[in-house]
């Protein structure tokens, strides 16, 4: 369900901008570019956003946390996340598990935040073909590159005061988890050789240093 909207009683005059501490001065930059009399507030963390976000819309990038229900329902001109994986893969780290299926395609995808991660209306997608013998870092890599496109070509957009257009899509049923990816990082007793091989596919063998 999307988070409903407030009447708007002032003009679109911030962006609220979520991202890491690398990609902050950068897409900050390609939003003032866009927009020169627009604000960038950029943070890493959303207890570090204003409270007053009535003029506001906020952009996260790539960004861990979940934006809570109330910051989005105080906001005057929605949120627009960008998630590093296509609507078939929604939730955490989706480059595993999209290379557990032998996924042939995987991208990026612009869209509406909602109280629920990855749940919102999507406005765009950039796609691209998995190359062969693609491996996680390689795929999440291309990931992100596909997220930074989408930005730089949704920049103009997101500074307007006008709500960006929508696709009809659906995002996938199943959602990545931490604790799907944690189970995917083990091998379990008695595994066919086939499934040795999907995991081999996403870890090398070798396992994942993240923390799930």
């Amino acid at each position: 369900m999307m988070v409903k909207r407030k009447e708007r009683s002032a003009m679109l005059d911030t962006i609220l901008l979520l991202a890491g501490e690398t990609e902050r001065p950068v897409l900050a930059g390609w939003l003032r570019r866009a927009e020169p009399g627009i604000r960038v507030v950029a943070a890493g963390a959303v207890a570090d956003l204003p409270a007053d976000v009535s003029s506001a819309r906020l952009v996260a990038f790539v960004f861990p946390e979940i934006v809570p229900g109330g910051v989005l329902r105080r906001l005057g001109y929605g949120a627009y996340n960008f998630h590093p994986g296509p609507p078939e893969y929604p939730g955490w780290a989706p480059a595993a598990f999209a290379l557990y299926d032998g996924a042939a395609t995987f991208g990026a995808t612009l869209h509406e935040m909602a109280a629920r991660a990855d749940a919102g209306t999507i406005c765009d997608v950039e796609s691209f073909a998995v190359p062969a013998g693609c491996d996680l870092r390689r795929l999440e890599e291309l990931a992100y590159a596909a997220s930074l496109h989408l930005f730089e070509r949704w920049a103009e957009a997101l500074v307007s005061p006008l709500r960006p257009p929508r696709l009809p899509l659906r995002w996938g049923a199943r959602q990545c988890t931490r604790k799907g990816f944690a189970e995917l990082a083990g091998i379990p007793e008695g595994a066919s050789e086939e499934e040795r091989r999907r995991r081999a596919r996403v870890f090398g063998g070798e396992g994942d240093n993240r923390r799930p």
